[in-house]
């Protein structure tokens, strides 16, 4: 693989898709070196909205403050929030509200960070799911935006409500997060965005990114599509949406932060280093192997395959190759996909890590073709 190979790929690729633009960032070679690639109406300095590469970062983030000594991995979540104390599980996974069991034991720091706290997407869930129903009638619900309930709010509401399974019993996304993301402010006393800020970006030189925008830069933030039930896809948010200049009420761990190719190819270089930064290290050696060692145990590796690729496992944050999936790559290649159509993994293996930044939308049942193309292109 060459840089130069995947600019020719690119953008032939960029060319066909249904929402044209795309920019990119490659990580290789002794020296980790740094390319940013463009195709389309898009520049290099295009802010995107990145969805669930949220969550990688937050996972990064907690094991820092881990690192510090303000938690630990084993921490029962209720020191700091007591609404998640003394839960309840459903004693049937869709069963009604009230037909629970009590919880075997606290739920976990960790637990949130394996997305294994009984808490999340169930996709096996039917319309009329009740636990599922009450989320979203509460306001709960997560996606590619994060609620509008204010987080104390978000805790008292969510620790209310049952779990589908046990602590570390299963595997459920995107809730656990959403958790975290409360949590973490409990334990610092501080805006989540804030503590990014002064934790993760700023030791990385990730100026541009955070949960808003600069008025002068919120006109590099392009529109987003998603595909409707036709299949056709439709603007859902606007070029320089002006609500992106404001700090939302609910800073989620699951969703929600702004970036450019460039800050998240810092961010990957850090992770390809093993948590090195430019100025010292962001992570221990030994949270960093926490971060990227799978963690699914047999009951929550069989829920995880309702959601997750085959071959494919969780870490404190992270998804893993647990094969090679592509020619040239390796298992325990790390990373994550965001459904604003973004994608950020690193392979230790091959000393290569990529970042596709796209406003196509994830939600046709197959993997659209810019993605493909791009990490074929750097594991060919």
């Amino acid at each position: 693989m060459t840089t130069a190979d995947a600019t020719r790929a690119m953008r032939d690729v960029a060319a066909r898709m249904p929402v044209p633009g795309a920019v990119w960032a490659v990580v290789s070679g002794p020296r980790q070196t740094v390319d940013i690639g463009a195709a389309g109406p898009l520049g290099r300095d295009t802010i995107f909205r990145v969805a669930s590469i949220t969550k990688p970062v937050i996972g990064v983030l907690t094991l820092r403050l881990v690192d510090e000594g303000l938690i630990a991995l084993d921490d029962p979540i209720d020191r700091w929030l007591p609404e998640f104390g003394d839960r309840r599980v459903l004693r049937d996974r869709g069963g009604a509200l009230d037909d629970t069991v009590p919880a075997t034991r606290p739920t976990t720091v960790r637990d949130l960070l394996q997305m294994s706290s009984g808490l999340g997407w169930d996709v096996q869930a039917t319309p009329t799911d009740p636990l599922t129903t009450e989320y979203e009638r509460r306001g709960l619900d997560s996606s590619w935006v994060p609620t509008q309930v204010r987080p104390d709010r978000w805790a008292e509401l969510a620790g209310s409500l049952p779990m589908r399974h046990q602590p570390g019993e299963g595997w459920l996304y995107q809730f656990s997060f959403d958790v975290l993301a409360v949590l973490l402010e409990r334990v610092t006393r501080r805006r989540l965005d804030l503590v990014l800020s002064e934790k993760v970006f700023a030791p990385l030189d990730m100026h541009d990114t955070g949960y808003a925008v600069p008025m002068q830069d919120v006109d590099r933030v392009p529109s987003s599509w998603f595909p409707n039930r036709r299949g056709e896809f439709v603007e859902v948010a606007p070029t320089g949406d002006p609500r992106l200049m404001n700090v939302p009420v609910f800073r989620s761990g699951a969703t929600g932060l702004l970036s450019t190719a460039a800050d998240l190819a810092r961010f990957a270089r850090m992770l390809l280093l093993g948590g090195q930064g430019p100025r010292g290290p962001i992570l221990s050696a030994a949270s960093f192997a926490a971060l990227t060692t799978d963690t699914m145990g047999e009951t929550a590796r069989a829920m995880a395959q309702e959601f997750l690729e085959p071959d494919l496992g969780w870490g404190l944050g992270v998804g893993i190759d647990l094969a090679a999936r592509y020619p040239s790559s390796h298992p325990g290649r790390f990373g994550w996909d965001g459904g604003t159509g973004t994608s950020l993994w690193v392979d230790p293996g091959s000393g290569v890590g990529g970042v596709l930044l796209t406003r196509q939308g994830f939600g046709t049942p197959e993997p659209p073709e810019v993605l493909g193309t791009f990490w074929d292109s750097l594991h060919a």
